[in-house]
């Protein structure tokens, strides 16, 4: 090697580590910018591969993610109403049956006992209705012969009256003797005396038809009282045979035959069985107190039933309880399903997605493209190969895709993924990626 090459390879290096040392020099009276100094000297002539994807329009919606439970659309547990032993069980788990099928058969004797004694307490009543409207008819024909009595004693009393009036004028001209006189007027106070006496028969038949009728009365009210303590026993004794409200299955047997069995009516708790109806379920949903506000009536929900393994199913909310548990500050809603086919049973676990907040037309980028400075959310974009910081407003991020509200127009090339660090005022090279990668990578 000559002299001349040694002097060219001497002085570079002596200029760079004359730029070294001045920057040790001054680390001690401002690191920070030594840190700054380092980093542009390690990216000086560098470029860094990045990719890129537009802000995408299209729909967009949250999902609450949320557990729920199947329960039967209808569901009962069986008591005995009257007191005794179990003398037939008909059914047992699993049995399916119809309405008004007959279950279980209780045995209430004393009660067919007292059944029997009131059925013959109402033929009695009855028997005593037929006696007193029997004397009320007596008593009416005997007031009809009472009047008609009366009548003629009216009208023998006229006309004894008429006689001893005339008899009177003939005593008084002479005509007659005394005697004569004496017997007309005994014959006209007959004559009253008799209208007297038909007059109080008339009376006294009138007395006899009123008590005659209200005796009826009595005995009719004592009849319809006897009725129904037969109609009351009649209907125990229809409950000492448990039948089937709806169609269904048998879920829960809680006795066997010869069991004694207590009436729910004195306080007993212990049902005889349990049925459930099949066809129909109730998805039933406890909401969370912060997303109450926007589900309702008609919202979608997505359903999975991890232990049949089936297909997603899809429904809307049927129903909600409107007011919130306070002890788990969330609200019941259900949504009907049926129970495709006999698959899926009361009491399964379901996993439910409820899509809330759906838009349309909104701004959206794989969510790995947003960063987080302290308050200030913002993107790189691309710009004359040079990565430059966008401040954005967020909306909803479901961990693959964020929803953009205000920082980008929808043409800009966003940086999601890098061969290294890069940060604003970076040389850079965009690579465009398509959207099923960039949402894996998101």
């Amino acid at each position: 090697m000559n002299r001349n090459t040694i002097a060219v390879i001497v002085v570079p290096l002596v200029v760079v580590a004359g730029v070294v040392l001045v920057i040790v020099a001054d680390r001690g009276s401002n690191l920070p910018q030594v840190h700054a100094a380092e980093s542009a000297l390690g990216t000086v002539g560098l470029v860094n591969v990045v990719g890129v994807a537009t802000p995408a329009p299209g729909a967009f919606s949250r999902r609450l993610d949320i557990p729920a439970s199947l329960e039967p659309w209808e569901t009962a547990d069986l008591y005995a109403k009257v007191s005794g032993y179990v003398s037939e069980v008909k059914v047992d788990i699993g049995s399916v049956v119809s309405a008004g099928d007959q279950l279980i058969e209780i045995a209430v004797p004393e009660m067919a006992e007292a059944l029997n004694m009131a059925q013959a307490m109402v033929m009695a009543r009855e028997a005593r209705i037929d006696a007193f409207k029997a004397e009320s008819v007596a008593a009416r024909l005997r007031l009809d012969s009472a009047r008609a009595q009366l009548t003629r004693a009216r009208a023998e009393a006229e006309l004894h009256r008429i006689t001893f009036r005339r008899s009177q004028e003939l005593f008084d001209a002479q005509a007659i003797p005394e005697q004569a006189l004496d017997e007309a007027r005994s014959r006209e106070a007959i004559a009253a005396a008799s209208v007297l006496i038909g007059e109080a028969d008339v009376a006294v038949a009138e007395g006899e038809i009123a008590e005659a009728a209200a005796n009826v009365r009595v005995a009719e009210a004592e009849a319809a009282v006897a009725r129904a303590k037969v109609a009351e026993l009649r209907t125990l004794m229809e409950y000492a045979t448990i039948t089937a409200p709806f169609d269904g299955v048998i879920s829960e047997r809680f006795v066997d035959p010869g069991a004694f069995v207590r009436s729910a009516a004195e306080g007993t708790t212990t049902p005889l069985l349990c049925i459930v109806s099949t066809g129909r379920l109730r998805l039933t949903i406890d909401i969370p107190e912060t997303s109450v506000s926007v589900i309702g009536v008609g919202t979608d929900v997505e359903v999975v039933i991890p232990a049949v393994g089936g297909p997603l199913l899809e429904a809307s909310i049927s129903r909600t309880a409107y007011a919130l548990d306070p002890a788990t500050r969330t609200m019941r809603v259900e949504v009907d399903m049926d129970d495709q086919g006999g698959l899926l049973h009361p009491g399964m676990y379901a996993k439910v997605a409820v899509l809330i907040d759906a838009t349309q037309g909104v701004l959206t980028v794989p969510s790995a493209a947003i960063r987080v400075r302290g308050d200030d959310t913002y993107v790189l974009v691309v710009a004359d190969d040079v990565a430059v910081e966008a401040p954005v407003t967020i909306g909803y991020d479901d961990g693959l895709r964020a929803e953009i509200v205000e920082g980008l127009r929808g043409d800009e090339q966003v940086i999601v993924t890098a061969t290294s660090a890069v940060a604003p005022g970076v040389r850079v090279e965009p690579v465009p990626v398509n959207r099923s990668t960039d949402d894996a990578q998101g």
